[in-house]
């Protein structure tokens, strides 16, 4: 994430409620503490496949694309 970032791409960083507060001090650490992440509920493994993908909501998505873009998703349209 960092490695693009530093290449001038968009960038956003996804992490799940349990590693939100680690990977937003992993950021802060290395100077980057400005990149968007994006939680998305804990865990994702271990659970059934539509568990997981249920937990990637249309606030998520649009989290993301806000990030990229600075756009709400139905914007795109």
């Amino acid at each position: 994430m960092i490695e693009v970032a530093m290449r001038g791409r968009a960038v956003v960083g996804l992490a799940t409620s349990q590693f939100d507060r680690f990977s937003r001090q992993v950021l802060q650490q290395r100077n980057f503490g400005d990149l968007p992440l994006v939680t998305i509920t804990h865990p994702l493994g271990g659970i059934p496949v539509a568990e997981a993908r249920s937990r990637i909501t249309d606030d998520v998505c649009d989290a993301v694309v806000r990030a990229l873009t600075g756009k709400e998703s139905s914007e795109r349209l």
